[in-house]
């Protein structure tokens, strides 16, 4: 991370260690009181064991699930297809409580909790100088906002679990699920400490702020459906008149351009270093992203769909273009081209450049080492490094790029939805359209329609939700909330087809399954289950 989280080596050793070698997060015992009290001593040991909390957020290693792996998310929903044929199970609904993935989110939100439950317990018993009397609050503020981050990363997916407000010893393995109710009320009372103590300013690059802990109470609201609330903190958020909108779409996600104004909370990613000696670490997603011309190597494992390029709005029905390679066939770049260029800053299609490791400019796809990789014709441009050279990334893994958990254009976005269902969709005023949706959408092409009053929709809402965010983790959240998710049910990925010629085709012959009497939540994983004597209950559908 790039905030000085590393400044006290030998001690984040130390706080690694504590968690060494838990092959069940839950049996993790409080440290022993020699560990504890020789580490616990003062500000600076608070300073690494809080970021033994931060660390969760960013695995270092693919097969670990941080948040920025939540883009994984994105393929179970209609606008992304995974390579792989278990993740696509889960997407086509035939997944069971033994796949690993529920394994490694159960763990991860856990993981993160305990973490943030032993630094609270201790941090009071470390005196702190008169001078940082105030610094000790904003740490429990922060320590407290990634709390409600992982509780919100569980509750959404599982529902009601497991609620550890200490670090949990062996009498509580057997723990069962709480309500989701009361886990929700923690996760507030939690925010609501966050709030009232962090800085609107980060006191060090990539540290939480309050607009970071308002922006989860609002995707908390949300997520409850109580729209008074999130359209009450999302307008406070505006007001703050802290964070604005990157004129160009595209340099939100650059390299070049992280910690930009339109972010509110990212996670903070390091490039380790060639011989690897670099303490702080990358983040995993571009290997999961990116194509072998990405500079992370990576093995395209996540990838659009045709439906998703069919919500980018046509906004020049008669586009001028060259037809550079005749194995694309007109009638592909007429499909393609004129379309909202949130598009081609998304993915990247038939007929697009880009430039490859070596940042020579090339046409996709068939200049694209192993575009067979991908099974729809196209690649995720989306928080990729292209061009960058991959001689300076040993380490598929080991990606700089930060992942942006929240920025403006979301909070100008929830902020119209909370209004438009607290106050109906047909009441919301020109002023909060432009303010929002039009503002969003201006900035992306001035030639995208504006909405005026009374001519919008919930679905032209959520649909740009879909546009503006896609392949940043949040759309199977939205689409669950709006229902939209449901379309699942029958829906056939489609795509390209890359052989003699580029050509339509529908993809993958499954046809995916949603049922929503199952389906809104994830099971939970069978081997917790046995770990705690099946004192924890599965969700209802799942086998028992």
């Amino acid at each position: 991370m790039k905030y000085t989280k590393y400044i006290i080596g030998l001690c984040l050793s130390l706080i690694f260690g504590l968690y060494a070698c838990q092959d069940d997060i839950l049996d993790k015992q409080p440290p022993g009181d020699l560990s504890a009290s020789s580490f616990w001593i003062d500000a600076k040991d608070a300073d690494a064991g809080l970021a033994a909390v931060y660390d969760v957020l960013n695995p270092g290693k693919r097969n670990g699930v941080g948040w920025g792996l939540m883009v994984a998310m994105d393929m179970y929903t209609p606008i992304g297809n995974h390579r792989s044929s278990s993740e696509r199970a889960i997407a086509e609904g035939i997944h069971t409580p033994s796949y690993g993935i529920f394994n490694k989110a159960w763990e991860y939100g856990f993981k993160g909790v305990v973490r943030a439950n032993d630094f609270l317990t201790h941090i009071d018993d470390i005196e702190f100088s008169e001078n940082d009397a105030d610094l000790k609050e904003i740490m429990k503020g922060e320590a407290r906002f990634l709390r409600g981050m992982y509780y919100y990363y569980l509750v959404e997916n599982f529902g009601g679990v497991p609620l550890f407000t200490d670090v949990p010893g062996v009498d509580q393995k057997n723990a069962e699920r709480a309500s989701k109710e009361q886990v929700i009320s923690l996760i507030k009372d939690d925010l609501n400490f966050a709030i009232d103590v962090l800085p609107n300013e980060a006191r060090d690059v990539g540290r939480a702020t309050k607009g970071a802990a308002m922006a989860l109470r609002v995707k908390l609201a949300l997520h409850e459906k109580d729209w008074a609330t999130a359209a009450t903190v999302s307008k406070e958020i505006l007001d703050m008149r802290i964070y604005d909108l990157v004129p160009n779409y595209s340099d939100i996600f650059s390299f070049e351009n992280e910690n930009n104004e339109e972010v509110i909370f990212d996670v903070q990613n390091y490039f380790e270093g060639i011989d690897n000696t670099n303490q702080e670490r990358g983040g995993p997603h571009e290997k999961l992203m990116g194509g072998r011309e990405s500079t992370a190597n990576g093995w395209t494992w996540c990838q659009p769909t045709r439906w998703l390029v069919d919500q980018f709005e046509v906004i020049d029905p008669n586009p001028v273009y060259t037809q550079e390679d005749e194995r694309i066939p007109t009638e592909i770049y007429d499909y393609l081209e004129g379309r909202d260029p949130r598009m081609d800053a998304t993915i990247i299609r038939p007929g697009a450049h880009y430039l490859n490791f070596l940042g020579e400019d090339e046409l996709y796809p068939y200049q694209y080492a192993a575009n067979n990789h991908s099974q729809v014709g196209m690649h995720i441009r989306k928080n990729v490094i292209y061009g960058a050279g991959r001689g300076t990334l040993t380490n598929g893994d080991d990606s700089p790029l930060n992942w942006i958990v929240f920025r403006y254009a979301d909070i100008l976005l929830c902020h119209l939805e909370a209004v438009a269902m607290r106050d109906g969709v047909t009441s919301v005023s020109q002023e909060i359209l432009d303010a929002t949706i039009n503002k969003v959408r201006q900035r992306a092409s001035t030639l995208l329609p504006i909405y005026t009053a009374g001519d919008i929709t919930m679905e032209d809402i959520y649909l740009e939700r879909i546009r503006e965010l896609a392949f940043e983790g949040w759309t199977l959240i939205d689409m669950r909330r709006s229902g939209m998710i449901e379309i699942n049910e029958g829906y056939v990925v489609s795509g390209f087809s890359v052989g003699a010629e580029v050509g339509f085709k529908d993809v993958i012959g499954n046809v995916r399954k949603f049922d929503p009497a199952i389906h809104y939540l994830w099971p939970i994983p069978q081997s917790e289950r046995e770990k705690s004597n099946f004192s924890l209950t599965q969700n209802p559908g799942y086998p028992e």
